[in-house]
């Protein structure tokens, strides 16, 4: 991290375009971002070009640490020491969400998607489906009916979509910077529950298959999206809820 280190050290001041330019520094902000989680390579490497993908993680970057580094242009030894030193966990979650009605949901989802590096709306859709089909319509944090009485408990399901199996209550502890191991009811709470479902529909958690998978620029596949969570069952009905969803405003 050379470029970052040097601008936060000699305190140097570079314009968006002087930033755009330097691929050398581009290439490490990619990673850093995506080390943070606020780019999302998929299969590619850092390659040093400032495009949509950039663009979005380091505004999502910015907003989670109260920097106007985006709005004015202007990156400099703030912006570099806050990128090297940020931690995974760090003001990650949209904790401003508390909860509430479906509309006051789609438009959080929209809004930690985009954060989370998801400009396909159709991906929104899909996850917004996904949580009208798993919570049963109720759009809350539901826990999984039986739960206390399953084998792999405490560690049943909750949230938007049932998150089971206490390696996973591991992994998103240290994500989340919440102790779920010994308070496992916090995946209940609507922020932890929100970063989880939109996280884990990205980044395979719960089944190994991601949005990206079925929802790209070349098809769009309902049906087959629901391996994202459970196999094939109800995908004809949440493939439907996904239709729906996409023609709505909210998720713009």
């Amino acid at each position: 991290m050379q470029r970052l280190e040097s601008i936060k050290n000699e305190k140097l001041i570079l314009s968006i375009a002087e930033l755009k330019a330097d691929h050398e520094l581009i290439k490490e902000i990619q990673a850093r971002l995506n080390t943070i989680g606020m780019y999302g390579f998929k299969e590619d490497d850092p390659d040093g070009l400032y495009g949509p993908r950039t663009e979005t993680g380091i505004e999502a970057f910015c907003d989670a640490v109260y920097l106007d580094c985006a709005d004015t242009g202007l990156f400099g030894p703030s912006f570099a020491k806050a990128l090297l030193e940020y931690k995974s966990g760090d003001n990650r979650l949209p904790t401003w969400w508390v909860g509430g009605s479906k509309d006051e949901l789609a438009t959080q989802v929209a809004a930690w998607g985009r954060a989370s590096s998801i400009t396909d709306r159709r991906q929104l859709a899909y996850i917004m489906a996904t949580i009208q089909h798993e919570t049963a319509s109720t759009y809350k944090p539901i826990a999984e009916y039986g739960g206390r009485r399953k084998h792999y408990a405490p560690y049943y399901g909750r949230g938007y979509v049932q998150l089971t199996w206490k390696y996973n209550y591991e992994k998103y502890s240290a994500v989340v910077g919440e102790d779920l191991v010994n308070n496992p009811d916090l995946a209940m709470r609507p922020d932890i529950a929100l970063y989880i479902i939109v996280d884990g529909m990205k980044n395979g958690v719960f089944t190994g298959k991601r949005l990206n998978q079925f929802i790209n620029s070349e098809r769009c596949d309902y049906i087959n999206a629901r391996r994202i969570i459970n196999g094939t069952d109800r995908a004809d009905l949440v493939a439907s809820y996904a239709k729906k969803w996409e023609k709505s405003a909210l998720l713009n």
